[in-house]
């Protein structure tokens, strides 16, 4: 946990959209690869499709998820079935928190009500879908 909030402490804030073909996700995962974690770590859930999680070490897997809002059901699932194959022992995502929005002025895209947020997600899980989430689970919102 220490590792992981240094990390998104330690980095200067995101210019999104300011450099072509430069993503927060890249940025983040590449401060990661410093400390030995490791990347777009494939994984075989028996879907004969090349799956991937998108940070790894030590049996903690990090999903970064910055688009859609649906896109978090697929890391549940990815989560889920790591946990109960005895992969991974927690799995922790990392989204925008809404303050992020605010940050962007005109850049902030037209599906902005579709959008992964920390908001988003811990209202997901404060309902009854928590229930299916059965796992542990860290929720990180950056700016």
């Amino acid at each position: 946990m220490d590792e992981i909030v240094s990390v998104l402490h330690s980095l200067p804030r995101f210019g999104h959209g300011t450099t072509k073909s430069e993503t927060v996700k890249n940025v983040i995962a590449s401060e990661f690869k410093k400390l030995g974690w490791e990347a777009e770590v494939k994984i075989d859930l028996g879907t004969g499709k090349t799956d991937k999680c998108d940070l790894l070490k030590n049996r903690i897997a990090i999903e970064q998820e910055y688009s859609r809002f649906e896109m978090f059901f697929r890391d549940f699932f990815r989560f889920l079935l790591l946990y109960d194959k005895r992969l991974i022992d927690t799995g922790v995502i990392v989204t925008y928190d809404e303050s992020a929005f605010a940050h962007w002025g005109k850049a902030v895209p037209s599906y902005r009500s579709a959008r992964a947020s920390l908001g988003r997600l811990t209202d997901f899980l404060e309902g009854e879908y928590a229930t299916v989430v059965r796992f542990p689970l860290w929720c990180v919102g950056i700016e």
